[in-house]
């Protein structure tokens, strides 16, 4: 078979066979390069871009937002918008928030709807319980715009629901929790949060300032999708090399075959 795979024809095969091998080769390094997304410690991303809400979440869908990607050398953090009716007298506040800077404090968080679904939207900090409980029932007294005003931020996970602190006061961002104090005739939601880091009609109020959020410490990402073409890429790479063997392997066969029958 050696002597078959030396002859002109079979060589180009190969040469044309390593090519095509190549290029999967390379495609799948690329997407392997997309897949990992290095340890978040609070860096900053180099390139900011907006979807909307409803192109990456689905009410009532489980979350499946990854919010950093990699683009070549550029950590790309996606911000989603949507537009939305405020209801402020719903308001509570959520406790243990850190700020990019570590100060400690406490988010202010109004539930909203979109045309289809609810949404909570944490859209302040404030820095002390005294000034959280006067900026809450401030926020509590302003009049919701019935027009649906549009709003951008961080699409965020739930966190799991604990027992309450104080009235209107809990540990952690639980949306689940949240929605169960505040049932409507809309009963889908969506299963993340938003998170407006920019000033907002809030921030205007005594003591409440914008929400910093670096990345969170966590141990490095992977983007599943990208990891699942990589390996595919892989396979096309090794199946190129596999293609060429087979047809030499069967075109051998068939001469032996065809050598078998002429000496009978």
């Amino acid at each position: 078979m050696l002597k078959l795979a030396l002859t002109a024809k079979w060589i180009v095969a190969l040469v044309l066979s390593l090519m095509l091998a190549v290029v999967c080769a390379v495609l799948a390094q690329w997407q392997i390069d997309r897949s990992v997304i290095p340890n978040s410690d609070n860096q900053t991303w180099t390139k900011v871009s907006y979807v909307s809400l409803d192109s990456v979440a689905e009410p009532t869908k489980p979350f499946s937002f990854v919010e950093i990607s990699k683009v070549g050398s550029e950590k790309v953090l996606t911000l989603v918008s949507t537009r939305v009716v405020h209801n402020p007298e719903n308001a509570v506040l959520i406790a243990d928030r850190v700020q990019v800077d570590g100060t400690k404090g406490y988010w202010l968080v109004i539930p909203a709807f979109t045309v289809n679904s609810q949404l909570f939207m944490a859209v302040g900090f404030i820095p002390n319980l005294n000034a959280s409980k006067i900026a809450l029932a401030q926020a509590k007294l302003l009049m919701s715009a019935q027009s649906f005003q549009p709003m951008a931020g961080r699409y965020l996970p739930s966190e799991a629901p604990q027992p309450a602190l104080q009235e209107n006061l809990y540990p952690t961002m639980s949306v689940a929790q949240l929605i169960n104090l505040n049932p409507s005739s809309r009963p889908v939601y969506y299963a993340g949060f938003m998170a407006v880091t920019r000033p907002n009609v809030y921030t205007h109020l005594p003591g409440v300032e914008p929400i910093t959020i670096g990345l969170a410490k966590s141990d490095s990402q992977l983007n599943w999708l990208s990891a699942f073409y990589a390996i595919e890429w892989t396979v096309f790479a090794g199946f190129a090399i596999f293609m060429w063997w087979r047809l030499l392997a069967d075109s051998y066969k068939k001469q032996q075959e065809a050598l078998l029958e002429a000496s009978e």
